[in-house]
């Protein structure tokens, strides 16, 4: 899901600037069911978080994003001097967070469980638009992407931490099924994402 509001969004204009008889449809999906639909054949280009398993398709590397935590104003964590945190800290309190298929919330469920420390969800939702109401009701404390939570972060009066941890850096992967034949449009697009890559 960030990718589609991170990154996508500059790259599809270009590539449709430059074709603009090229029809794209986009939809947005957890990591998950993404790497379902390009094995399904349903769908023929997939960005995807890194750890997500990906048997079956031809992948490469797109971008990569950080995870912050997000908690409301009036939060404990929300007062600390610090300008990182560890995850481990985290893990005192409440959490709002995607789904049970969602790649996020099994990067962040494993990294708790390496810090023996369970992760306590008291809420969980489908988008990062609807965590990020969640955590602006004080509802618990959120790991998301940066990029594609700014706009909530600025409208809700968020407030941003800093993860120390390794893991808080994260690979997007793009990806197509191996071996299917690409039509000509999806060569294109898939080059242009490729070219956009950091």
């Amino acid at each position: 899901m960030s990718a589609l509001t991170e990154f996508l969004p500059t790259t599809l204009a270009a590539f449709l600037g430059q074709h603009p008889d090229i029809r794209v449809e986009v939809e947005e999906q957890l990591s998950g069911d993404i790497v379902r639909a390009l094995v399904d054949g349903l769908a023929d280009v997939g960005v995807f978080a890194e750890n997500t398993p990906a048997y079956g398709l031809d992948v490469a590397p797109f971008q990569t994003d950080e995870l912050v935590v997000l908690c409301a104003r009036p939060h404990p964590l929300a007062r600390l001097r610090a300008k990182q945190v560890d995850f481990k800290t985290c893990l005192a309190h409440e959490f709002v967070g995607l789904n049970r298929s969602s790649s996020l919330l099994e990067l962040t469920s494993r990294a708790a469980e390496q810090a023996g420390i369970p992760m306590r969800l008291r809420v969980q939702v489908r988008s990062f638009d609807a965590m990020c109401h969640m955590i602006a009701a004080n509802l618990g404390i959120g790991v998301v992407p940066l990029a594609a939570c700014k706009a909530q972060v600025a409208a809700l009066d968020l407030k941003v931490v800093h993860l120390k941890d390794a893991w808080a850096t994260r690979r997007l992967l793009m990806a197509t099924k191996t071996g299917a034949a690409l039509t000509p449009a999806t060569q294109l697009l898939v080059r242009q994402l490729l070219a956009s890559s950091n």
